[in-house]
């Protein structure tokens, strides 16, 4: 872990001028996320690449251990998105902060993972990701710029809301921009983008949207992306819910295609800057 952190720093010690503190707690995330591999196969044949290159990067201020900072990473196989994984940190007493990282498998079957770093991380769901067919949307069109308008027409049918640990309630709304888009010939997929739903809390993702255009119409899925009740609409009526309990634990769903680890502390960058500030 402290790897990670002397990479980050070394890699921000030649910018200048110095780089703000959000862009150092990045560079963190980003060295964190290069720890992971992401097998497709059993016999770890294939594999997910990440892209460096953040799809988002957020913040929450409402946490009860201060401000999270986080950036949310694809992992990608001919160009289809594989995994999603977040990455973020918070305060933890004097001169620490606690690494998080949390993913969501769009794979179509079981992955393997490993993480390099001190803990060796190993996650291994049991199932893949399987997409439904969307009821009552248009026939996706010929033309790749009417695709992505009727994507984020069919976005905005989507809302909901979600309830903390202290049983308040936040209201979600669609980010209005895919995260990330692709094509998959191969695979049938003629179209697809992610997009993701935020709450009135902050811009921390807390469902994520799958949408595809196959030839025979749209499919989608919602991922689970927090660890508070989550309740989503599609037209102002409820269609899918994740709820805490035997189904979605803390830390996992039940076929773990879902999961979150918890990483040993590191020294707070953000104070250590500061300290170095004249």
């Amino acid at each position: 872990m402290m790897l990670a952190y002397a990479l980050a720093l070394s890699t921000l010690a030649a910018d200048d001028p110095p780089p703000k503190h959000e862009q150092l707690l990045q560079e963190i995330n980003l060295a964190e996320a290069r720890h992971w591999e992401m097998w497709l196969d059993p016999e770890r044949t294939k594999k997910a690449e990440l892209i460096e290159k953040p799809v988002s990067v957020w913040t929450n201020p409402t946490t009860t251990y201060g401000v999270q900072h986080g950036s949310v990473f694809v992992w990608a196989h001919e160009g289809r998105p594989m995994v999603i994984g977040s990455i973020f940190a918070h305060p933890v007493g004097k001169g620490k902060r606690k690494l998080i990282h949390e993913f969501h498998s769009l794979a179509p079957a079981a992955l393997s993972a490993v993480c390099s770093d001190e803990q060796n991380s190993v996650w291994e769901p049991a199932g893949g990701l399987k997409l439904e067919p969307l009821p009552e949307s248009p026939r996706p069109d010929a033309a790749a710029g009417k695709r992505l308008l009727q994507m984020r027409t069919i976005g905005r049918e989507f809302g909901g809301h979600t309830v903390d640990w202290r049983k308040q309630r936040w209201e979600l709304r669609l980010q209005p921009q895919p995260l990330y888009r692709y094509d998959q010939p191969q695979a049938g997929v003629l179209d697809g983008a992610l997009f993701s739903l935020v709450s009135n809390a902050g811009t921390d993702p807390e469902v994520f949207l799958l949408l595809e255009a196959r030839a025979e119409g749209w499919h989608f899925a919602l991922l689970r992306f927090a660890d508070s009740n989550l309740y989503v609409t599609r037209k102002e009526k409820e269609i899918w819910t994740a709820v805490r309990g035997p189904d979605h634990a803390q830390l996992h769903n039940t076929e773990h295609t879902y999961q979150v680890f918890h990483k040993p502390l590191i020294d707070d960058p953000v104070e250590a800057a500061a300290e170095e500030t004249p």
